[in-house]
Formats: structure tokens, C-alpha cells, sequence
């Protein structure tokens, strides 16, 4: 599958979703980060490894470790908040593992400030590059494009675009595509699961051009799963699932809505 492979359009019960969770290019990890992933290893690929800093129920890290095993790139998963022995009872991690990354406790707690520090370190004496995500959309404007092409085929005159936001960098990549493409969209909603990414959204635009959008908090902890199928497919448990549940509760259902997948947690069997 190539990264400049259209995802469709499903409508379920008058909903429109986005189904980019069908990016899939080795069966298995999926969605719209899973495409900048390979695009950041591959203006790493000739470093001797890297290492990533990340939070034990984070998808990204697996995004990271299955990549770098399709690009035979060593792979350091740095994390914090757990011991070893409970180390393989994080699905996450377990999956990391199976991919071939070798996963270290570096603090005691999961404050990702904390845990990218000490990474720093681990970075530094195994000469390994951080492919870290926030940094490389600052720096290679190209990774906004990549998902930005996927508004391309979203219907127009949409009333209402609702979508999870985790760190807001996917969110921000739709917002420039409802701009490239000239999309009518009333409102379009990010969902913050976890803190308000206001400012961070705006910085991975800051292009001059002025983007309306609107966040809502959800009151859902970040690591507790919430489980939603829609027709023949499920929900992200921890990002799609909570938007999708503040949708139904706040927003008329009798609009031309479209609900955006950005991506479902891969668990190969373990849950």
C-alpha cells in the first residue's frame, strides 16, 4: 500500500467516517501516523538506531518499533510508570517487544518531559537518533502534507467534522487539508483526550493562514479503555471510542456529520 493511498468513505446509519484506520501496509499497524512513521525512519534510515520516549498505552511506539523492523532499524522504546515484572501486562509494550524493540524503564513515573530527558542519555551513549514526531512536523513541513491528502475525497459541505485529538499533530494535518482541498465544513471538532492542545495545533501551523476549529475535553481518563463498534468495525479504545461518545452526547445526529478514524490500536491477540 502506498503512502499516498486514498482511504475511503463508509456512511453507517447517516454518519460519514473516514475510515484511515485502513491504512494498514503490513497488516497490522494502521492509520494516518502509521504513514508519517515511515516517512521520519526514512530520513533516519542510515542512522545506527533509534530511540523513542513514549507513555506505556501510547500506539505510537509500536508504530515505531514494526517500522523499524521493516527498515531493520534498531529500536529503543524508553518509558516510565511500571516495573519489569509488570512490563508484559501492558499490551503496548508486549507488541513492541514482538517487533523486536527493546523496551527501558527509565523513570518511575510516566511523565513524558521526565522520560524524554533520560532518553536523551540513552540516545547519546548508543550514538541513536529520536525520531520524535512533534519535532519532525516543525522541521518537514512535507509529514503535514502526507495526511493532509487524505481530505481530498471527504464529502463537501460537511456541518459538522469530529475527530480524536491525542498530541493534535493529525488534527492539524486535516485542518490543512479542509484548506487545500477548499472543503465546506461548518464545524470542525477535535476531541482532546487527555489536555487541551490548542497551542500545540497552532504551532504545527503556523503558516499565516487562519484555521477554525473548535476542542472539547472529554472526562474519560486518557488509559481507560472504552469500547465502541460501529456496523462491522470497532473504535479505537482510547482515542476514537471517547469522541465518538462525545458526539452522541453533544451533537444533533441529524446533520451531515462525518466522523474521522484516524487509527485503531493494534493488539495481535492480546488484549
Amino acid at each position: 500500500m502506498k503512502l499516498d493511498t486514498i482511504t475511503p468513505i463508509q456512511k453507517y446509519d447517516g454518519i460519514h467516517y473516514k475510515r484511515d484506520d485502513l491504512f494498514a501496509p503490513y497488516g497490522d499497524i494502521n492509520g494516518g501516523k502509521v504513514r508519517q512513521t515511515i516517512k521520519i525512519l526514512e530520513l533516519c534510515k542510515n542512522e545506527p538506531g533509534i530511540v523513542y520516549p513514549a507513555s506505556i498505552h501510547s500506539p505510537s511506539p509500536t508504530h515505531f518499533s514494526r517500522v523499524a523492523k521493516e527498515f531493520n532499524i534498531p529500536c529503543i522504546i524508553c518509558v516510565g510508570g511500571t516495573k519489569p515484572e509488570y512490563l508484559n501486562k501492558h499490551p503496548m509494550m508486549k507488541i513492541c517487544k514482538s517487533f523486536g524493540a527493546d523496551i527501558k524503564i527509565v523513570a518511575g513515573h510516566g511523565m513524558k518531559t521526565v522520560i524524554s530527558h533520560r532518553a536523551k542519555q540513552l540516545q547519546k551513549d548508543n550514538g541513536y537518533y529520536n525520531p520524535d514526531f512533534s519535532k519532525h512536523i516543525h522541521t518537514h513541513k512535507e509529514l503535514m502534507f502526507i495526511n493532509a491528502k487524505q481530505v481530498s475525497n471527504i464529502p463537501d459541505n460537511l456541518d459538522v467534522l469530529i475527530m480524536s485529538v491525542g498530541s493534535g499533530i493529525q488534527f492539524a494535518n486535516v485542518l490543512k487539508g479542509i484548506h487545500l482541498y477548499g472543503k465546506k465544513v461548518k464545524r470542525v471538532i477535535g476531541i482532546c483526550v487527555g489536555p487541551d492542545r490548542r497551542k500545540l495545533i497552532d504551532s504545527y501551523l503556523n503558516d499565516g493562514i487562519e484555521y477554525k476549529y473548535e476542542l472539547a475535553l472529554t472526562k474519560s481518563a486518557y488509559s481507560k479503555p472504552v469500547k465502541q463498534k460501529i456496523d462491522n468495525f470497532e473504535l479505537d479504545d482510547l482515542y476514537e471510542a471517547k469522541a465518538y461518545k462525545w458526539m452522541l452526547k453533544n451533537i444533533d445526529l441529524n446533520q451531515n456529520i462525518l466522523f474521522w478514524c484516524v487509527g485503531r490500536r493494534f493488539f495481535n491477540g492480546v488484549e
